[in-house]
């Protein structure tokens, strides 16, 4: 195998890697965020760690390579850069013309909802709690729905590399999605819970517990500094 230029700079990598067809046995990703192949000199005595099928999935979760990592055992693989298109979102599943964000809209709205159409597709006025910041809101001119876990989040921390229609399914999945203010949702941008958490106070263990929750279902992994920041966060909460 020829020798591979590599660049691995955290969270801001254009290149991934991929082992050698021969290489069977899983990557350990330690506490500390590094990736250990089986050739490691820490491989067998790395025993508190998560497992990946390879240093691409390891690197996806946030992992980087051990110092003087020989680079002839790798080579570069494009990473899947996030493009909000490739995730499918506020679809009509059932057909009833009524999308994702419509049902959010009616399934969290605390009165009986108004559409703007006699084929009642798109809602239009209601009563909403923004569980962000408590405020309470009639219109829908004035929500968001927010993806708790963001897209381009999850597709950072292990779903870039997920089918369409895996995308489809996580950016239309009623767990992860809530209506909140408009401005909120887009202060909080992409960030996940170590950059971003809801100004009001007695939500914010819930909304790390929904993001966990989430984290969990689709097999995402924080990184192991998040992990650790995390860890400390929810104990508090508890």
């Amino acid at each position: 195998m020829s020798q591979a230029v590599v660049t691995s700079t955290f969270f801001a990598t254009i290149l991934l890697f991929t082992l050698p067809a021969c290489q069977a046995e899983t990557v350990k990703m330690s506490k500390s965020g590094i990736c250990h192949t089986p050739d490691s000199a820490h491989y067998q005595r790395t025993t508190s760690f998560t497992t990946y099928a390879d240093v691409p999935s390891c690197l996806d979760a946030g992992g980087r390579l051990p110092k003087g990592y020989g680079q002839e055992k790798i080579a570069p693989r494009a990473r899947g850069e996030y493009n909000r298109d490739d995730w499918p979102h506020w679809l009509d599943e059932d057909n009833d013309c009524q999308d994702t964000r419509a049902e959010v809209l009616i399934a969290q709205s605390q009165a009986q909802v108004s559409f703007n159409e006699q084929q009642q597709c798109r809602v239009t006025l209601g009563a909403w709690t923004d569980p962000y910041s408590g405020k309470q809101f009639t219109s829908d001119d004035d929500l968001d729905i927010d993806h708790i876990v963001p897209l381009k989040f999850a597709s950072e921390h292990g779903g870039a590399h997920w089918s369409r229609s895996e995308k489809a399914r996580f950016a239309n999945d009623m767990d992860n999605l809530l209506a909140v203010d408009d401005g909120l949702n887009r202060s909080k941008g992409a960030k996940g819970p170590t950059e971003w958490l809801p100004p009001k106070h007695d939500y914010r263990c819930e909304y790390l517990a929904r993001f966990n929750a989430v984290m969990t279902k689709y097999r995402l992994n924080y990184t192991a500094q998040e992990q650790r920041t995390l860890t400390k966060m929810r104990s508090a909460c508890s």
